[in-house]
């Protein structure tokens, strides 16, 4: 074997040996570092008065230092790239002018009109067990612990109640930001409605968001979800769309695909059960199997099964397994004396993966992996599956329904009503001989013929006016003009693309 193909070899396949005796440990000190920052945080506001508002003067404080001082550059937040969820590196950073914008707060809770106030850092692992515990929750829950509020306005987020709420920036009824010009403005369906409509996918290309009202929900102790083994591609279309129907009696779909013409399409409803509720799976337990290999084994014995799982746990059933990452990285991770040993550390941060990723081990991920997501049209499911899977045969695929409505933001409905789509998700190793960046962008090209969407948190291979014909841009270069965001914020193509984000 030659020796940089065996070189490959080891990087690819024995990562884990770094990951289980180096990253873990390492995992375990900044969870008790994150402890010890938070307690210590804690005391220095009850001493100084350091509140959400001093806070946010200090952001205004170096926008406008910004533009006195280097007043042609533009602007993005200082948060290393290593820090957020995303695989990509952000290189953009080092050519703009980087504001520290400190802010993971949850700021107050007003149940009389049924809002949470929170700050943009704050993580759905954060926050959501706050609610929880107040009797509350969020109409759409990210599944992944890590990912930040202010994320998945300024990106996208859905989730499997996204049915019948939309996006997760559809929940949210009000925006704090600091403009260009170092004013903070709020925004919402009633005051600077076209600001509101346009901060989500805006990647902080409008201004820097420091606060974010979101709509709450009564939560219930669990989720009744049943499992439907299905065999057939045609069938697994239609009776999805079935499903999404169904609104009064489904408050959560999502479809796990583990070859092209099966899956299992998991329904569920929050309830808080009775007293004879059984067949209880406490799934966020660290010694219990991966979520998606518990849904692959009732595939195997095609059985329709019915079981109640805690509301948090439900929430973050793919976290432990980062969907089935981990499994790439740590073949063995799913074993039982695995998950009865180290599985409580799981799983490694994202952070420090990336933080220790030498430029091979990058290279190597962008030749011999694949991770994005591409919303579709829910009519479309049969098509794409099949042209996935012919073009990267990666296998599972999530699979998860949204309703889009018609708007003048980037993100929307192309029709001139509400319209089912669904988010397909693929992630992990290409089964194909020659999978490279054309095939990537090819897919892409693919999505847009559809006109459909794709995420971007690992970027683009579409040029600008691809780019531009993907998202509607219209209201939105109006609003950088109002903003005065020319020469103070980049669009979100150059933070996009894929010659930034790498």
């Amino acid at each position: 074997m030659h020796s940089d193909t065996l070189t490959e070899y080891v990087l690819v396949n024995y990562r884990w040996v770094f990951v289980v005796f180096f990253l873990l440990p390492c995992t375990v000190l900044g969870k008790m570092w994150a402890v010890f920052e938070k307690k210590s945080w804690s005391r220095r506001r009850r001493s100084t008065g350091l509140d959400h508002e001093k806070k946010v003067e200090n952001i205004q404080c170096e926008v406008r230092h910004k533009n006195l001082h280097a007043p042609g550059r533009v602007m993005c937040t200082a948060r290393p790239s290593w820090r957020s969820m995303t695989i990509a590196e952000m290189t953009y950073k080092k050519r703009m002018f980087n504001i520290n914008v400190h802010l993971d707060e949850m700021i107050s809770i007003d149940s009389h009109n049924r809002t949470v106030r929170v700050e943009p850092s704050i993580t759905v692992g954060q926050l959501i067990p706050i609610l929880i515990q107040s009797g509350w929750t969020v109409p759409v829950a990210l599944e992944l612990e890590d990912l930040t509020i202010g994320g998945l306005v300024m990106g996208i987020g859905l989730e499997s109640s996204s049915f019948k709420f939309g996006l997760f920036h559809k929940t949210c009824t009000r925006y704090e930001l600091v403009t260009a010009d170092g004013d903070l403005i709020t925004c919402s369906e009633s005051e600077n409605p076209d600001v509101f409509r346009c901060i989500p996918f805006s990647y902080g290309t409008l201004g820097f968001l420091t606060a974010i009202d979101i709509r709450i929900i009564p939560a219930k102790k669990y989720v009744r979800l049943q499992y439907r083994p299905i065999r057939s591609l045609e069938k697994i279309q239609s009776s999805l769309i079935a499903e999404t129907i169904d609104v009064e009696n489904n408050d959560f779909i999502e479809l796990l695909m583990f070859g092209k013409n099966e899956g299992v399409l998991m329904t569920g409803q929050m309830t808080d059960g009775d007293q004879n509720t059984k067949n209880v799976n406490k799934i966020g337990r660290f010694y219990k199997p991966w979520f998606f290999k518990h849904v692959e084994s009732l595939l195997l014995s095609q059985k329709h099964t019915e079981e109640y799982i805690p509301l948090k746990d439900y929430y973050f059933r793919h976290n432990n397994s980062l969907f089935w990452e981990v499994q790439d990285i740590i073949p063995f991770g799913n074993h039982p004396l695995f998950r009865y040993l180290l599985g409580w550390i799981m799983p490694a941060k994202v952070a420090l993966l990336k933080l220790t990723q030498t430029d091979t081990i990058k290279q190597l991920y962008d030749k011999h992996h694949f991770i994005d997501d591409f919303i579709l049209p829910i009519s479309n499911l049969k098509e794409s599956v099949e042209k996935f899977h012919e073009h990267l045969n990666i296998y599972p695929i999530w699979v998860c329904p949204t309703v889009l409505s018609p708007s003048n933001g980037l993100v929307h409905s192309h029709a001139p009503v509400d319209k089912m789509y669904i988010d397909i998700g693929l992630y992990g190793e290409p089964k194909v001989s020659n999978f490279n960046s054309s095939i990537v962008k090819n897919l892409e090209l693919f999505v847009l013929k559809l006109k459909g969407f794709k995420m971007m948190y690992v970027g683009t291979y579409l040029n600008e006016y691809e780019f531009k014909k993907m998202f509607n841009h219209y209201l939105y270069q109006s609003i950088r003009i109002q903003l005065n965001c020319k020469h103070n914020f980049p669009e979100v193509y150059d933070k996009v693309n894929k010659k930034v984000r790498r």
